[in-house]
């Protein structure tokens, strides 16, 4: 009997740490928050650095969520790699809903979809990954 009240309180104290979501603990006090419909954070200013999606957003910067809690936007606190893709750090990065990238500042050139794409400057995706835009070597 003992064993299985152990067995229910782990499983208990497991399914309750699941439920718990991104709330505004993470935000600045006294920054503006905004909430989906749904009661989900949608934006704050961060008062740390926050690790979401394999993103490390940059503290003070405003974080953006879907009403999933997937990441939509923020400032990068580092480089992020997607693929071959090298993101800039301190610079605004972007996903679709899906946690596919839509877009961010290239923190090294790139050659995709046969078009060369300068470092420092936008890229942007189609959900698909197929190039949207960017920036050419002039």
């Amino acid at each position: 009997m003992k064993n299985i009240i152990i067995l229910l309180s782990i499983l208990f104290i497991t399914d309750v740490s699941t439920c718990l979501g991104i709330d505004g603990t993470i935000c600045n006090p006294g920054s503006e928050i905004t909430y989906h419909a749904n009661g989900q954070l949608k934006a704050c200013s961060l008062k740390d650095n926050f690790a979401i999606n394999g993103v490390t957003c940059k503290q003070y910067g405003v974080i953006h969520l879907y009403d999933n809690e997937a990441l939509q936007s923020c400032d990068t606190a580092d480089i992020f790699r997607y693929g071959d893709i090298s993101c800039n750090q301190h610079r605004q990065i972007s996903f679709y809903p899906s946690g596919k990238l839509d877009s961010c500042d290239l923190s090294r050139s790139l050659k995709i979809d046969d078009k060369a794409c300068v470092e420092f400057k936008a890229i942007s995706l189609f959900e698909d990954g197929k190039l949207k835009s960017c920036s050419s070597p002039q």
